[in-house]
């Protein structure tokens, strides 16, 4: 089988431990990195060619940076296409017209957002673009379960695969900037703080926790910040929530992620979440609001734990129930989560549900 795999830089987390394991399988990929921004990294150890776009993607002129991830393409000898960049507006346009002559090739579109949500950039361009590209295209991979109704609704006679996001891992912890007391229950945010993400109601909750709990949970907070001083007066003196506001190095992750005993998502909508399989991948359980994006993946009281969306006593009752797991040996949910990563998430399992498919649509 002969893939050429298009990802863009800020999908490369999704794409980055799945490539090399496929070829390991005996496929064969052309792989193409299109670097959109200097600031995100492309890890060096990486056999992929990369292709950087010169142009603003706005412009019509962005079109001769495309034709450089076809240009030495032998069409002909390839069987898939399998699509992990958005490129709006001008990408997809391009991609059908220079398929249009090889009709037996499958295109799959990587679908990580189908229904709009509040904070997209440009959310009325990207729902038309999407809105085109769901049209015109035949082959989809859909992330999360919970939005395959919505999608063959609206887009009824598709090709749909379902496949979660493969764990991601950031090796083994190497550094020792965050200290925590492991006396405590761990908590950590993580992540670019987004509206929906919700981190207001985590501090909230944590400014309300009830006097036999305070003093035993800490927070800590780990991410860019675009609003920096809203946050940090709502924190004040609460000496049991630590905020690092700012983008955390790749080699910090792991350090974080090993020091705590629960990553917290008390998001109000999402499709998917790469910090929930950072989580995974390093065993680590999650708090996460009970929304359909985080329902499918987590089951309440055994492998993770449930709160109602948007609620802060919920997500304070829900914080008392982790820190009684802590203390529990009746319900291991360490173990239990570490089976169902490897049943779901891990590479073996998530390859072999991509190869599957591909060989179910190729002509």
């Amino acid at each position: 089988m002969n893939i050429l795999w298009i990802t863009a830089d800020y999908f490369i987390d999704c794409d980055f431990h799945l490539v090399p394991y496929i070829r390991t399988l005996g496929v064969n990929i052309i792989w193409k990195v299109v670097r959109t921004s200097k600031m995100i990294q492309i890890p060096s150890e990486l056999v992929c060619d990369v292709v950087s776009l010169e142009h603003r993607s706005l412009s019509p002129m962005v079109v001769l940076d495309y034709k450089k991830i076809f240009s030495d393409v032998d069409l002909e000898k390839i069987d898939v296409v399998y699509s992990n960049f958005v490129g709006v507006p001008f990408y997809y346009p391009y991609v059908f017209h220079q398929l249009k002559n090889f009709n037996q090739i499958p295109l799959v579109h990587a679908a990580h957002n189908i229904i709009p949500y509040k904070g997209w950039t440009n959310r009325i361009l990207m729902e038309w673009y999407l809105s085109y590209v769901f049209d015109k295209n035949q082959h989809f991979q859909i992330f999360s379960k919970h939005l395959i109704p919505y999608f063959e609704k609206h887009y009824p006679g598709k090709t749909i695969f379902s496949c979660p996001l493969v764990v991601k891992s950031y090796g083994e912890a190497s550094t020792n900037r965050y200290q925590v007391d492991s006396e405590k229950l761990n908590l950590l945010f993580f992540g670019n703080v987004k509206e929906n993400k919700r981190l207001d109601l985590l501090v909230q909750a944590m400014n309300s926790l009830p006097s036999r709990l305070k003093g035993k949970v800490h927070l800590t907070i780990a991410g860019k910040c675009d609003n920096v001083d809203y946050y940090n007066l709502m924190i004040g003196d609460n000496e049991n929530i630590t905020a690092y506001f700012k983008r955390i190095d790749d080699a910090e992750v792991a350090e974080l992620f090993v020091k705590h005993d629960f990553l917290v998502l008390p998001y109000s909508d999402v499709a998917q979440s790469g910090p929930h399989m950072i989580a995974y991948s390093y065993g680590m359980p999650v708090i996460c609001s009970d929304i359909d994006g985080f329902r499918e993946h987590v089951t309440d009281g055994e492998t993770g734990f449930l709160f109602e969306v948007n609620s802060v006593q919920s997500l304070i009752e829900t914080i008392d129930r982790a820190s009684q797991s802590k203390k529990s040996t009746d319900v291991d949910i360490k173990e239990n989560l570490k089976i169902y990563v490897e049943k779901t998430y891990s590479l073996p399992s998530v390859s072999s549900r991509y190869l599957d498919f591909f060989k179910s649509i190729i002509k």
